[in-house]
């Protein structure tokens, strides 16, 4: 039994940040690149049957491939991320996920609200404001990255690490 996540996989933003996540973020070394996640923990990989994903095609179906940019740095306590431009369209399929499968388990914590971002570095506490001085000096010389994503990932951790199990097309798309 492994846990999942639902995720929108961003390579468009691997070459501004995958070196500092490489580091900083124990997901990127686990295999799991550039993501925003939408729904975590989602469900054991045993439960995810056909049943599941005609839920997963359905809620994406409804949803058309999201398009933003990376242009701002955002941070909790202990970590720095990126923050998505123009989020409401991953906010609305965070949204649409967690209302399709309700009986899904919780985390130990729960969040006053859903933020979109890009986790770049995490469980860091001395060394933030300098990975924040880091990305901006990044993004102002970048103007930030276009992103485009077509697709839910779902994601399977695993004593390897994180791989993909599914993907499930935005909009209806193949």
């Amino acid at each position: 039994m492994s846990r999942t996540l639902l995720a929108l996989l961003v390579p468009d933003a691997e070459p501004l940040v995958g070196d500092l996540r490489a580091r900083l973020d124990s997901a990127a070394r686990l295999g799991l690149g550039a993501h925003i996640t939408l729904v975590y923990p989602f469900l054991d990989s045993e439960a995810i049957d056909d049943d599941v994903a005609e839920r997963l095609r359905d809620v994406a179906r409804q949803h058309a491939p999201v398009s933003f940019a990376l242009d701002e740095v955002g941070t909790f306590p202990s970590t720095v991320w990126l923050a998505p431009r123009s989020a409401e369209a991953i906010v609305s399929l965070a949204a649409a996920l967690e209302s399709a499968f309700p009986d899904r388990p919780t985390a130990g914590r729960v969040f006053e609200r859903f933020v979109p971002h890009l986790s770049v570095a995490r469980n860091i506490l001395g060394d933030r404001d300098a990975v924040v001085v880091t990305l901006e000096d990044r993004l102002g010389s970048a103007h930030g990255v276009v992103c485009h994503c077509a697709d839910v990932h779902v994601m399977t951790r695993s004593d390897e690490g994180w791989q993909m199990h599914s993907r499930v097309p935005l909009g209806g798309g193949t």
